[in-house]
């Protein structure tokens, strides 16, 4: 458990008639020392929503804009479903769809911008861990992470003190960094651009009436 995980809970132990539902991490999607976006890491509550997981990214650089969203539902650190949707310059780009029908058995759907689906495959492997995990804690011990948008396996190799390089399926490669098992920066690449991602140091507290909001 990490520590958003155990300061919501010590609010709801708190605040128990606040209706407190998740925490948003913020982080700043920088190129050349210039924010062109941000990222959101959405923390619900233990025992409410424990095993659900959602980022969501909008961005902005020359010539392209574009927004996303990954969400994950896990059961006993198994992951349930997924969905991912890309939107560039306001229009939907891609979705992808990844559910679990049978016992480590996954069928994945990939959306046109149509909403037809393009492609569908099975896979028949156990997935405890995504890219959008890595937001959530460090990957120690882990060697390789799902790809809910490619829908398939990611290879994680540790580059550094408390840093790790993800090799994608496109080929291209993101190192992330922690601290207290918590993702303080992400080096990527997108378009062409070499992103950096850099966790802010506030985050928030919401609670199910989207009202008295509460700073970190």
């Amino acid at each position: 458990m990490n520590i958003l995980d155990k300061v919501l809970i010590v609010m709801f132990l708190i605040f128990p008639m606040t209706g407190i539902s998740q925490a948003i991490v913020f982080y700043d999607v920088m190129v050349g020392g210039r924010t062109v976006g941000s990222v959101k890491v959405l923390h619900f509550l233990p025992g409410q929503e424990a095993g659900k997981r959602r980022i969501e990214a909008e961005f902005s650089i020359p010539f392209y804009s574009g927004s996303f969203f990954s969400e994950n539902q896990f059961t006993n650190g198994i992951l349930k479903n997924s969905v991912t949707e890309h939107r560039v310059n306001g229009k939907k780009k891609e979705q992808t769809r990844t559910l679990e029908n049978a016992r480590h058995q996954y069928q994945i759907d990939f959306f046109e911008t149509n909403a037809e689906i393009r492609k569908t495959k099975d896979i028949r492997f156990c997935i405890n861990s995504t890219l959008t995990n890595l937001y959530y804690e460090e990957p120690v011990n882990i060697c390789s992470v799902y790809s809910e948008r490619y829908g398939q396996m990611c290879t994680v190799k540790k580059s550094g003190e408390n840093s790790y390089t993800v090799t994608l399926p496109n080929g291209k490669q993101s190192v992330y960094s922690y601290s207290d098992g918590q993702c303080k920066e992400v080096h990527a690449e997108l378009a062409g651009f070499k992103l950096r991602i850099i966790k802010r140091n506030i985050s928030l507290v919401k609670n199910n009436y989207d009202k008295n909001k509460i700073r970190l």
